[in-house]
């Protein structure tokens, strides 16, 4: 539907309010409740973006209404947030996930909980933030643990998403406190690493970002979320790289407009 930037040899503009007006958009996302889950409220069969709820349903709603256009959720196929196996400064083609769906072009844009990441850069463009949050641990409260430092003390082991941005920063960081946990990669979603950890009564728990974890312990009293972050992290929409809409004989940079509803919507 977008076509590449091309400011360099066409006319182009900033900021054009109805640029999308009337389009269709197809948005990917992913199932992780609070910011999108299926509806299980309905008496019949819904179509759409009726059939979820979550922060990312009422986000894309209110830019709909802003925006004039139509969102249409797809569920990402293989169900990442989007990673890419490369040397540190080596360029990335094969992106998994969400990521990977924009960058082929399946997508228009990815919306979801997805980490805004240096490395993601070099294959998508991103809006400015939507959500700020960062790392947290989640325990059970059986371990009367009250901090992170406490948990690392105590010997506990933390289950993570496998193939995503919280396993790059276990990777590479520096960080002493994060070298110092037992970690383990083996999860295909925070509903399998929590589910892992309810599975063995030991000294298990799971990094989780924020939101996710605030969401687990309002459903679970059994469970708590650990003070103190392990990371900050923002949240964008990725677009294609110089996401772009020819309008007569002028080109229209697509994340201005973008940026431009978010920071209304912040602003209000």
């Amino acid at each position: 539907m977008w076509q590449s930037l091309l400011c360099l040899v066409v006319a182009c503009n900033d900021f054009k309010a109805d640029l999308l007006s009337g389009d269709t958009v197809q948005v990917t996302s992913i199932l992780n409740p609070p910011y999108l889950q299926l509806r299980n409220d309905t008496d019949g069969p819904v179509e759409g973006m009726d059939r979820y709820e979550g922060f990312i349903v009422d986000l894309l709603y209110k830019l709909e209404d802003m925006l004039g256009v139509t969102f249409n959720i797809n569920l990402v196929k293989d169900e990442k947030y989007g990673y890419c196996h490369s040397e540190e400064n080596e360029y990335c083609s094969h992106w998994t996930g969400m990521i990977g769906e924009v960058y082929r072009g399946d997508v228009d844009m990815a919306v979801a909980d997805i980490t805004v990441a240096p490395k993601r850069l070099q294959a998508v463009d991103f809006s400015q933030s939507f959500y700020d949050g960062g790392l947290v641990l989640l325990a059970p409260k059986k371990g009367n643990l009250d901090t992170v430092e406490q948990a690392v003390q105590s010997g506990y082991k933390f289950i993570g998403v496998k193939g995503g941005s919280t396993q790059k920063l276990f990777e590479s960081s520096q960080d002493p406190l994060l070298k110092s946990m037992r970690t383990e990669f083996s999860a295909d979603s925070v509903k399998e690493a929590y589910a892992k950890m309810k599975s063995q009564n030991g000294k298990v728990g799971v990094v989780v970002e924020q939101g996710s974890a605030k969401h687990l312990a309002q459903q679970d009293c059994s469970v708590k979320v650990l003070t103190g972050n392990l990371n900050s992290v923002s949240y964008g929409i990725a677009l294609p790289k110089g996401a772009a809409k020819r309008v007569g004989n002028a080109v229209y940079e697509v994340r201005t407009l973008i940026d431009h509803a978010l920071a209304t919507l912040k602003y209000k």
